[in-house]
């Protein structure tokens, strides 16, 4: 459709988030705010998925957004629907089979989650089910035998493992079952749950879905797996569940817009074509002119407190720079990632058998990226999994140079306005933060480059506007030619 010939009705955009906007702060949410805020020729809804918190949302919608009652994974609160519905048994061998099985069936997936949304008290009926729970268990043991050379051999599951797993399954078909309202485009932040209601909608109305992905989700899944002392039957599960979630995901998506070209090998080593992927840049926008650096030796780090952070890392670092920098102060900002309260609980022990003290301080959560940035002679980042992270385009739109681990798409935007470390490399970190420190003309020179290198490659409008092309052309019923992107070889997923 010529774009002066579109229909003047707006469009309407459904939003699904997974634990993140509006209730949490962090780079995803404040990606979701801005396209929210920022886009308002489009009516956007949002649907976030999330667990029971009962905490109010951070982000107030403007007045083209709603928020829609979030769906609850692991709530006590009953599917809709008409009581002593019968449920399909064979519902989760269909499920552990095609989920968790390498050469897993997307379609049959999906249409298993269809018949969850056109029956949603039946889910419920279907887990309890003592025949269901049986041939969850076959179609288990029949998973576990394969023996596919690049997968490895799975290891066994006890009779606990099996059940957290079918409990999961059994919220992956709630997710499913939850109703969408009628939109003209979905719009998913994450190859994972919140791809699901997205996938299910898809396949009953034909509304043509995109798929953003600011980290890669089975990437990210891999790495809290090995990193979390867990056996090897849970992480075989969580790993292998994420793997069928995204090829789920791939397979339904329309276009898939990641942050960076980085992604790219995941995702066509997971089967998608890339002729659907469109990479479309984080952006933000430059502070008028930046402030100059306080010159008080302030390290600052903005994130969530999760493995995928690698605090641990982070802290060593600020171990051995205070070691040979004694006037140093270090500052996080953020919280721990629900679900992740015991890692936070590792944090806090090996903060105190570092004797960090005051000279490291856990801040909780700010409203003001900007600001504590701009209060820092230098952003560190040490994770270990990014896309394109907006904490490191703060630090660039406040003139601070950055000392940030070469992960995902952070080594194209650091370059020539930071340095790059190793991920979980705690003394390459530290003698990165010491060069700055202790070279103050050169970490200036670094800040200076990184704001002028922001408003040339990673503008908030070139962001935005091409999200705004994107969704277009979806809800028109056509597909934004992507620029040329440098596939790799495909990394074995």
């Amino acid at each position: 459709m010529p774009w002066a010939a579109m229909p003047e009705r707006r469009t309407r955009v459904l939003l699904l988030t997974e634990g993140t906007y509006p209730y949490e702060l962090g780079g995803v949410s404040s990606w979701c705010d801005l396209l929210v805020r920022e886009l308002t020729d489009f009516d956007w809804q949002v649907l976030p998925i999330v667990a029971p918190h009962g905490r109010p949302p951070l982000y107030e919608l403007p007045p083209h957004a709603r928020a829609l009652p979030p769906i609850e994974v692991w709530s006590e609160r009953r599917p809709r629907g008409r009581r002593g519905a019968r449920g399909d048994s064979e519902l989760p061998a269909v499920l552990v089979r095609e989920l968790i099985g390498w050469e897993g069936d997307t379609d049959a997936v999906v249409a298993a989650w269809l018949r969850c949304r056109r029956a949603p008290a039946g889910v419920r009926a279907a887990f309890r089910s003592d025949q269901a729970w049986q041939a969850y268990l076959d179609e288990l043991a029949a998973v576990l035998a394969e023996r596919v050379p690049e997968a490895g051999t799975p290891p066994e599951l006890d009779l606990v493992e099996a059940a957290e797993l079918y409990q999961t399954l059994y919220w992956i078909a709630r997710t499913a079952a939850a109703p969408t309202p009628e939109v003209d485009v979905l719009h998913a932040t994450a190859a994972g749950w919140s791809s699901v209601p997205a996938a299910v909608h898809r396949a009953l109305h034909g509304t043509p879905m995109i798929l953003t992905e600011h980290g890669v989700y089975l990437r990210e899944a891999y790495l809290a797996a090995v990193r979390r002392a867990e056996s090897p039957g849970r992480r075989f599960a969580a790993t292998r569940l994420a793997r069928g979630l995204t090829r789920v995901a791939y397979a339904c998506a329309d276009a898939v817009a990641p942050v960076t070209d980085v992604h790219a090998h995941w995702e066509t080593g997971l089967g998608l074509d890339a002729e659907r992927i469109c990479v479309i840049r984080n952006g933000l926008q430059n502070a008028p002119q930046p402030a100059p650096p306080p010159g008080n030796s302030t390290i600052v780090s903005v994130g969530r407190i999760d493995p995928l952070k690698d605090i641990h890392t982070m802290l060593r670092a600020a171990a051995t720079t205070l070691e040979l920098v004694p006037e140093a102060r270090f500052r996080h900002y953020g919280l721990v990632t629900p679900g992740e309260e015991a890692y936070g609980r590792s944090c806090e022990i090996l903060h105190e058998r570092l004797g960090l003290g005051d000279r490291f301080q856990f801040m909780g959560r700010t409203t003001d990226p900007a600001g504590v940035v701009r209060d820092a002679d230098i952003v560190l980042m040490t994770s270990i999994s990014e896309g394109l992270p907006m904490a490191i385009l703060e630090a660039m739109g406040e003139g601070r140079p950055v000392v940030a681990t070469g992960v995902g798409g952070v080594p194209d935007v650091v370059r020539g306005c930071g340095l790059i470390a190793r991920p979980v490399k705690d003394r390459e970190i530290a003698l990165a933060i010491v060069t700055l420190l202790r070279y103050p003309q050169l970490a200036a020179r670094l800040g200076r480059l990184g704001y002028r290198r922001l408003g040339r490659l990673f503008d908030q409008d070139g962001c935005v506007e091409g999200y705004r092309r994107l969704l277009h052309a979806a809800a028109a019923g056509q597909r934004e030619q992507p620029a040329a992107v440098p596939v790799r070889l495909a990394v074995a997923a």
